[in-house]
């Protein structure tokens, strides 16, 4: 009778522990599976197939050799234009950059500092991805060919041998980005713009040679040049008061002197 009871416990607790044992091992499964789904998805969402350097250097020739031409131009850049600011999925992330001093560069989402620029690049990558707008055509290092990177980031490198194919290739695609951007039915600002964009960037696109990238030119470079002459007029202007006023005080000095030795000599009139 005893070891009937006994028997009867242990069945017991094998029928209520192994259900128990697999809602465990079911829930543990589910956790770890939802736990590596969202470990990929966070992989997955910062994982971006577009050079950050290229995609920088194709926005400083946009905003050097042509953003102050279209400016001058009172001219807006259509919304389906590859050129427009808006179509650069980094630039929320530019944007948010301080660069406080050589060595320190400074994040403006969280205010981190970096020792360099790589280091605030990778910051964004990991952390702020959520700022990245990665929709299709929003990559600016994909017009790198029509807009001279390589030239912008190291304008003094040596010239490789001209490819015809891929000359081609570039200025075709720049053209491109002429008739998108400055639509010849858009008036005389879009149809002067055309124009000036063909010059400025795709007449170098040829295997010829003697046509350089920027042939007209960039506004940001005269305007810097102009900032460093008026900075050292300034400089200079307070220098240029003191000398003016020693000399004068010299002066003033050398003429009270002749006074005094010429009033002994003075002779009296005869009354």
């Amino acid at each position: 009778m005893r070891g009937a009871t006994l028997v009867t416990i242990l069945l017991l607790q094998i029928f209520i522990l192994l259900p128990l044992q697999g809602v465990g091992a079911v829930t543990e499964f589910d956790q770890a599976a939802t736990s590596r789904s969202l470990k990929q998805e966070a992989g997955q969402r910062h994982e971006v197939h577009c050079s950050r350097e290229r995609s920088r250097a194709a926005w400083k020739a946009i905003a050097e050799y042509l953003i102050p031409f279209v400016d001058e131009e009172q001219y807006e850049l259509p919304k389906k234009c590859r050129l427009n600011p808006e179509n650069d999925m980094f630039r929320d992330q530019e944007q948010h950059k301080i660069h406080v001093d050589t060595n320190e560069w400074r994040c403006g989402f969280c205010r981190k500092s970096f020792r360099a620029e790589k280091f605030l690049d990778q910051h964004f990558d990991n952390r702020h991805y959520n700022q990245l707008n990665d929709s299709q055509g929003r990559c600016l290092a994909d017009l790198c060919g029509a807009l001279h990177c390589d030239f912008v980031i190291d304008s003094k490198k040596t010239k490789t041998k001209c490819n015809p194919a891929a000359a081609a290739r570039n200025r075709h695609l720049c053209e491109s980005l002429a008739d998108s951007c400055f639509p010849l039915n858009k008036g005389q600002s879009a149809s002067r713009l055309h124009e000036f964009f063909l010059r400025q960037f795709c007449d170098a696109h040829t295997c010829a040679g003697g046509k350089k990238p920027f042939s007209r030119g960039g506004k940001k470079e005269s305007s810097v040049f102009y900032l460093a002459v008026c900075i050292l007029v300034v400089m200079l202007l307070p220098l240029f008061y003191t000398v003016v006023y020693l000399q004068q005080r010299e002066m003033n000095k050398g003429v009270q002197v002749l006074k005094r030795i010429s009033k002994p000599g003075l002779k009296t009139k005869p009354s």
